[in-house]
């Protein structure tokens, strides 16, 4: 007779897990108790099951969780050991309201019988599953489809190249979505903006994973996100030279519920390997009112970030640092999120934003207080990603962050590095400078700078990419590092030029990222990022930083990844010298990093090497990049509201 362990460390809940736990305390004959423990340091749940059993019991009990225990992207870690004795508990864990019964639409149980072909029940969209319960969680539209019926939508796919699913909120495509109708495109001027305002990311539904590495560049991380239980959108660029695949990334996901996995599976045997997918909505609501969106995720310090929460959730009420306000809310221009705090918790909330937005609204900046509101969402962004929680420690008396610092680059806020120094008082050291609206504003600025003889020769070489850039219409909304990679882009001649409809700064940030994702190896050349000292903070001399590109274009650099990459390292390095400054003056413990920008997969890797062995890079792992932990960081301020 043995005490064995099994843990799973996650970086945080996972409802299905501890469902399972729950179920394991059924098998009375192997004496098990369960547990479930949060690690204060690391904000990590550590979920276990301990049996004492013989070891044919524990063999068989070791195969069983192997099968039941499915891959969630949460999941850190997994071991098993030898215990002296139980710690855990014999009675079911706990769980919330939210998160009651097995999450999921199907599981290895039902899905290997409705969705394999060569199965007699393929294509019984009904078929019970005594595991997972998901013939319960179809709506009264799915349960009224047959096998016949899904074959019939697939045949229409291939003979339309499209098909609505409105019981799915989204429609199927074999080629690209159609962004126009005829009438909208009587009328040139209309067309062109309707087309740059509209570009959106590919949305990639694989109906064969088997051929996944022929089509899209994934390496073994994103594959097995990709096959986790919540199935996530991962952003990866296709095969290089790929016939069809000619959009800068993609996001890709597998099937997540009954019916896109028999229609994918007889998608699959018609010789279909992928289907584009455009929602109805981006911002659907289920039937209880909650928003319902697809899951999308960065990598950093190795572990999977939501770029954005669009779920509701909850987490301890942290004991690091002191919360000084009840509620607080924060609009990002699309989703409005909602932060409340409880004796025990901070719950949050997520919307569709009602127009106009406004940023961290309700929050009014006390007149004792030195924070400016300009730097109030770094601010919100650094509190947040410090944030832990020791269920046994108190805090009695008022404690702030101290000798920090954030890097916050947002696509939809203002991209800026901000401390705060031994006595709590914050600074903005950088922010990135929104660039000129036109492009022919950027030119003009690049005639009046140092960079002048370089543009004139630039011009005269290279007139069509020049044209490119003086056409290029910038949004005030865009980001400013993305404006910076799209007039990047530009120069080094990587949009090409007989493309005739006008092109977003989305788009044109993408290929550069894109192209940056394609270079092979670590050098590159040098490309500049001078600061300039303004009256309020330092800015970057971004004249200086395009004709440094343009230098290399007009000496024969024809390798446009390298110089993608080049500007992405040159980018992280400049930056791991400015924080080695701010650690001179202030003494840096904690480096947080945050922001949509940081989805960017190549200015996260390069930010990691060249700052991370240094000052090890803080995120806050039950929190978001950008969205939910701006609301939250706002219940820390030190600021009153009016």
């Amino acid at each position: 007779m043995h005490n064995i362990r099994f843990d799973f460390v996650c970086q945080r809940h996972v409802p299905l897990y501890e469902h399972l736990c729950n179920q394991y305390l059924d098998r009375t004959e192997l004496n098990i108790s369960i547990g479930a423990e949060s690690d204060p340091q690391t904000s990590t749940t550590r979920y276990f099951i301990e049996a004492f059993a013989t070891q044919a019991q524990l063999e068989a009990l070791a195969d069983d969780i192997a099968s039941d225990f499915l891959l969630s992207v949460w999941l850190l870690n997994t071991h098993i050991e030898r215990i002296e004795q139980h710690s855990g508990q014999r009675k079911p864990l706990a769980m919330s309201a939210k998160s009651s019964g097995l999450p999921l639409y199907f599981c290895q149980h039902c899905q290997p019988l409705f969705g394999d072909n060569q199965q007699p029940s393929f294509g019984n969209i009904n078929l019970h599953c005594e595991h997972c319960m998901g013939h319960e969680k179809l709506s009264r539209d799915e349960k009224s489809l047959t096998q016949a019926d899904i074959v019939l939508m697939a045949n229409r796919l291939i003979s339309h190249k499209s098909l609505p699913l409105p019981i799915l909120g989204l429609t199927l495509w074999l080629t690209p979505p159609t962004s126009l109708t005829d009438d909208q495109a009587k009328t040139p001027t209309q067309t062109e903006t309707r087309q740059a305002n509209q570009y959106q990311r590919p949305h990639i539904l694989i109906c064969n994973p088997n051929s996944l590495n022929s089509h899209f560049i994934v390496n073994d991380s994103q594959v097995l996100a990709l096959s986790s239980i919540e199935k996530p959108l991962i952003c990866v660029r296709a095969s290089s030279d790929h016939p069809s695949l000619l959009a800068p990334l993609y996001e890709i996901q597998f099937a997540e519920n009954r019916l896109l996995v028999i229609l994918t599976e007889v998608l699959r045997q018609k010789g279909i390997h992928w289907l584009y997918v455009s929602k109805n909505s981006d911002q659907q609501t289920s039937q209880d009112g909650v928003l319902k969106a697809p899951l999308r995720l960065a990598m950093i310090n190795h572990q999977w970030l939501p770029i954005t929460s669009l779920s509701n959730g909850t987490m301890p009420l942290p004991s690091t640092i002191t919360c000084l306000h009840d509620e607080n809310n924060y609009q990002d221009g699309h989703f409005a999120f909602r932060a409340h705090t409880t004796n025990t918790s901070i719950d949050w909330q997520v919307s569709p934003a009602e127009p106009p937005a406004t940023v961290l609204e309700n929050v009014i900046t006390d007149d004792s207080s030195d924070v400016s509101t300009s730097i109030t969402t770094s601010l919100c962004a650094l509190n947040a990603a410090l944030l832990r929680c020791d269920l046994t420690k108190k805090i009695r008396k008022a404690q702030f962050v101290k000798h920090a610092a954030v890097l916050y680059f947002s696509q939809q806020n203002a991209s800026q590095i901000v401390t705060l120094d031994s006595q709590s008082q914050p600074e903005l050291f950088f922010e990135i400078p929104k660039l000129p609206l036109s492009g022919y504003e950027i030119c003009h600025r690049l005639s009046e700078s140092p960079q002048k003889s370089l543009l004139d020769k630039f011009k005269q070489l290279f007139p069509a990419e020049y044209n490119q850039l003086l056409d290029l219409h910038i949004q005030a909304d865009d980001g400013a590092l993305s404006q910076l990679m799209a007039v990047a882009t530009l120069i080094i001649g990587g949009y090409s030029v007989e493309t005739a409809q006008r092109v977003t700064v989305t788009e044109l940030a993408d290929k550069f990222i894109a192209l940056a994702m394609a270079h092979q190896g670590n050098n590159a050349p040098r490309i500049d990022f001078p600061l300039t000292k303004g009256a309020a903070h330092r800015g970057l001399n971004w004249c200086k930083t395009l004709g440094t590109l343009m230098s290399f274009k007009l000496a024969g650099e024809t390798n446009l990844a390298k110089l993608a990459f080049a500007f992405h390292d040159s980018f992280a390095d400049y930056l791991s010298h400015w924080i080695e400054h701010l650690d001179q003056n202030i003494g840096i413990k904690q480096l947080v990093i945050a922001g949509s920008d940081f989805a960017n997969p190549v200015l996260t890797e390069r930010v990691q090497i060249r700052i991370g062995k240094n000052f090890p890079l803080v995120v806050n792992p039950l929190l978001d990049f950008d969205g939910v932990n701006i609301a939250i960081g706002g219940l820390y301020l030190k600021q009153r509201r009016g």
